[in-house]
C-alpha cells in the first residue's frame, strides 16, 4: 500500500508558517483583557511576574497535565495554592488555562465587576514532552514542635561620649584626679549591667570581647594610659604599650585602642554583672571616648516543624573618616578603616567621601559598604552638626520563601556611636528604599534629637517581600559638633527571616521604637490568643545597649519578670508559674485561655556617666509572638519520565528533599501517597490567562 501524506513546497512551508502565527496571534488576542484601570502598573508587574513564576518552576505544566487527566481537583489545588503563596492577600484573581474548567478562582471577598483596578497576564506555554508524570505528596495531618538553637550576639554595655563631660571628671585634672570610671569618694563604683540568659550546654556566653579607648588630648609628648578592666571582681589588665601603636590623630587629639577576648567564666548570664575600669599612669590631657562590652551566647524557643530560618550575616566594619577639602575636591576626606578581630587599622583618602543629610536619606547615594565616610548637616540637638559614618549593606533573598512569619536585624555597635539608621529596599512594583528606624524620628522631646538612641533589634516582619530579594543597609555614625570624628563600629550584624509554606499561625504584636527623655520608659504590648490550641507565647525583648533592667506586668498589675535584660522570655511558663490569668495547668504542661491581654514593659537604664547619655530605650523588636499549630495540609511534589514508575521514584526523591529543606526530617511513610499519569494526550501550545484585580 502506498504511503500517504502531505508533500510541502519550500514556498508552502512558509505560507503555513505564516498561517500559524497569525493563529496564535487572533488566539492570545482573545485572552487580552478587556479593562485596564489607571495606575494599574504595579498589579501588571505582579500578574506578569506570577505567571513566569509558575511557568518556571513547573506549576502550570503540571496543572495542565491534571486537567487533560479530568483530575480538575488536583489542577485547582496545585494552582490556587501556588497563586496564594505568590500574590499579597488583598489581591482577587482568576487563572483560565485554555478551555479547562473549572477555572482556579479567589476572588477573597470581592466581586470582579467593582473592581477599581485590574490587570491581565497572557502566557502560552509548551506542553510536557510525551511521557508520564508522577506525583507524589505528603499529607501532614499537624505538625510538631522542634527546639530552634540560636547563637546571638549583643553589645552588653556601650559608652559613646567624652568621660570629662561628665562630673567628677570635668574637674581639674581629669582623669588624673579621678582614676576609676566609676568614681564615689575616692573609690571605684560599679556599673551594673545584663548578661541575657543562655541555653549552651555549658551554661555560659560563647565568647565575649572588651574595646578600650584612651585619648590624649595633646601635641606634646602625648601617651596613652594604662587600663585595668574589673569585670565581677576580675582584673583585664592593659597596658600603655599594649595601647600603641596609636590609632590615629585629628587635630591635637591623640586615639588609642585596644581589643581582646576576655574570659567567658566571668560572665553571669541571666543576672546583673558589674564592671570599672581603673586608669594608671594618667595625666590631665587624657580622656575616654568609647567603651564596649559585647558577647555571643546561644538561646533557645520551640517552634512548629515546617518553619524555615535564614540567618544573613553582615560583614563587620568599623573605621573613621573626616574632611580634608581642598579646592578641586570639596567633599574629599582622610579617614581609617579597623579590624575588630585583629586590631589592624589602614588609612585611606576618598576625593567624593562627604555626603550632606538630606542627599543621604532622600537620594540614597551608592555608598562603598563598609568604607567610612563623612555626613554634614546631621540632625543634633537644637541644630546640625558633621559626623563620622558608616555603612553596611546586605541581600535578604526571599525568592523561596512561604509566608513570612518573622523577621528582623540585630545591630551590634560600638566605639563612639551615637545615632544609627536601618533602611530596607523594596522591589518592584514598591521599588524603593524605605527607612524603618532612625534615631532622631523614633525619640522624645528632650534627648538631643536621638542622642545614644541605638538598637538593639529592629522588626522588619511589614518590609519583606515574599518571592523578592530586598535589601537592608544600617547606618551609624559618630557626631562631631567639636570636630572630633571618633572610630564608629558595627559587629556581628544579622538579619533573620522565618517562613512557611505551611498553613501556620504566628501572630506578632510589636511595640513602636522609642527613647526617654529620662532613664525609664514604659510601653504596653496588646496581643490576642486565639485558640487553647496555642502552642507557645514569647516575649522577645530589645532595649538600648545602656538597659539594666526589665519589669514585665499584666496592665492589671500582676509581675510576670523582673529582673536583667533577657532575649526572650516564654509567657506562657511565666503566667503558669503562679499567676493563672492566661494559662491553666502547669509550667510543663499548660493550656492557653483565649482573650485579649496586654503586658506592660518597663525599661530601666543607666546614668549618663556610664553611658554617655541617660536616656532610656525600647524598640520594635520588642515583640510578643503566639505561635499555632499547623492545619491539616499537603506537600506536592511532581517530575516526568518515560515510564510511570520512574516518574514516581523521582516525584518521590523531590518530595522528600523538599520536606528536608522545610524541616521535617522523621517522614510517616502512611501518609505518603504515590501516582502517575499519561501526557501524551495535551496540545503543544497552551493558552493561560491570569485576571487580578483589587478595590
Amino acid at each position: 500500500m502506498d504511503d500517504k501524506g502531505f508533500i510541502f513546497t519550500a514556498d508552502a512551508t512558509l505560507a503555513l508558517v505564516v498561517v500559524i502565527v497569525f493563529t496564535a496571534s487572533i488566539l492570545v488576542y482573545g485572552l487580552l483583557p478587556v479593562y485596564q484601570g489607571q495606575d494599574h502598573q504595579h498589579l501588571q508587574a505582579l500578574a506578569d511576574s506570577a505567571l513566569a513564576t509558575m511557568e518556571q518552576d513547573g506549576t502550570l505544566r503540571d496543572a495542565a497535565v491534571y486537567y487533560a487527566n479530568n483530575n480538575s481537583t488536583a489542577a485547582q489545588s496545585l494552582l490556587t495554592n501556588s497563586l496564594n503563596s505568590i500574590l499579597p492577600s488583598d489581591v482577587s484573581y482568576k487563572m483560565t488555562m485554555s478551555t479547562y474548567t473549572p477555572q482556579a478562582e479567589n476572588n477573597r471577598g470581592r466581586d470582579y465587576s467593582v473592581a477599581t483596578d485590574v490587570a491581565t497576564g497572557v502566557r502560552v506555554i509548551s506542553g510536557p514532552q510525551e511521557g508520564w508524570l508522577g506525583r507524589s505528596f505528603y499529607n501532614i495531618k499537624e505538625v510538631g514542635l522542634v527546639q530552634q538553637d540560636t547563637n546571638v550576639t549583643t553589645t552588653l554595655w556601650n559608652f559613646h561620649n567624652w568621660l570629662t563631660n561628665f562630673n567628677p571628671w570635668s574637674w581639674n585634672n581629669h582623669l588624673d584626679s579621678y582614676p576609676y570610671w566609676g568614681y564615689n569618694s575616692g573609690s571605684p563604683q560599679n556599673i551594673a549591667f545584663s548578661v541575657p540568659n543562655t541555653t549552651s550546654s555549658t551554661g555560659k556566653v560563647n565568647w565575649a570581647r572588651m574595646i578600650v579607648n584612651s585619648v590624649d588630648k595633646t601635641n606634646y609628648n602625648p601617651q596613652p594610659y594604662s587600663a585595668n578592666v574589673v569585670i565581677n571582681g576580675n582584673s583585664n589588665q592593659v597596658t600603655r604599650n599594649q595601647f600603641l601603636p596609636q590609632l590615629y590623630t585629628y587635630s591635637n587629639y591623640h586615639f588609642y585602642n585596644y581589643q581582646r577576648l576576655i574570659d567567658v567564666n566571668t560572665l553571669t548570664p541571666g543576672a546583673t554583672n558589674n564592671l570599672y575600669v581603673n586608669y594608671g599612669s594618667t595625666s590631665s590631657t587624657n580622656d575616654m571616648a568609647w567603651f564596649s562590652l559585647i558577647a555571643n551566647y546561644t538561646v533557645s524557643m520551640v517552634v512548629p516543624e515546617g518553619v524555615v530560618t535564614k540567618n544573613y550575616f553582615f560583614d563587620d566594619a568599623a573605621g573613621l573618616a573626616y574632611p580634608n577639602p581642598s579646592y578641586w575636591y570639596p567633599n574629599r576626606v582622610n579617614g581609617i578603616t579597623y579590624n575588630l578581630l585583629t586590631g589592624a587599622s589602614s588609612s585611606f583618602t576618598d576625593n567624593n567621601g562627604q555626603y550632606s543629610w538630606n542627599n543621604y536619606i532622600n537620594n540614597h547615594p551608592n555608598i562603598a559598604n563598609g568604607r567610612p565616610f563623612v555626613l554634614t548637616g546631621v540632625p543634633s540637638g537644637s541644630g546640625s552638626s558633621g559626623a563620622s559614618a558608616i555603612a553596611i549593606e546586605k541581600n535578604i533573598d526571599n525568592t523561596d520563601s512561604g509566608d513570612i512569619k518573622d523577621a528582623y536585624v540585630t545591630m551590634n555597635p560600638y566605639g563612639a556611636v551615637d545615632g544609627a539608621m536601618v533602611e530596607v529596599y523594596r522591589p518592584p512594583p514598591i521599588n524603593q528604599w524605605v527607612t524603618v528606624f532612625r534615631s532622631d524620628e523614633n525619640t522624645q522631646s528632650g534627648t538631643d534629637r536621638g542622642y545614644g538612641n541605638l538598637p538593639g533589634t529592629i522588626y522588619l516582619k511589614d518590609y519583606m517581600d515574599k518571592g523578592r530579594v530586598n535589601k537592608v543597609r544600617i547606618t551609624v555614625w559618630d557626631l562631631a559638633p567639636g570636630v572630633d570624628y571618633d572610630l564608629v563600629g558595627l559587629t556581628n550584624c544579622y538579619a533573620v527571616v522565618s517562613s512557611s509554606k505551611l498553613p501556620i499561625w504566628w501572630d506578632n504584636y510589636p511595640t513602636v521604637s522609642d527613647q526617654s527623655s529620662t532613664n525609664q520608659i514604659q510601653k504596653d504590648i496588646k496581643y490576642e490568643i486565639r485558640s487553647n490550641q496555642t502552642k507557645e507565647s514569647y516575649l522577645f525583648f530589645s532595649g538600648g545597649i545602656d538597659t539594666k533592667t526589665i519589669n514585665v506586668r499584666y496592665d492589671t498589675g500582676e509581675v510576670l519578670y523582673n529582673g536583667a535584660a533577657p532575649y526572650l522570655l516564654n509567657l506562657g511558663e511565666l503566667d503558669a508559674a503562679s499567676i493563672h490569668k492566661m494559662t491553666n495547668g502547669t509550667v510543663e504542661n499548660h493550656t492557653y485561655i483565649p482573650n485579649n491581654y496586654t503586658i506592660r514593659i518597663t525599661v530601666n537604664s543607666g546614668q549618663g556617666w556610664e553611658s554617655g547619655d541617660n536616656y532610656a530605650e525600647i524598640y520594635s523588636g520588642t515583640r510578643v509572638a503566639v505561635i499555632y499549630p499547623a492545619l491539616e495540609h499537603a506537600v506536592w511534589s511532581t517530575a516526568y519520565a518515560p515510564t510511570a514508575q520512574q516518574a514516581i521514584d523521582q516525584a518521590y526523591q523531590l518530595l522528600i528533599d523538599r520536606l528536608t529543606e522545610q524541616g521535617f526530617h522523621d517522614i510517616d511513610q502512611s501518609l505518603v501517597y504515590n501516582e502517575s499519569m499519561y501526557t501524551g494526550d495535551l496540545p503543544n501550545s497552551i493558552p493561560v490567562r491570569l485576571d487580578l484585580w483589587t478595590y
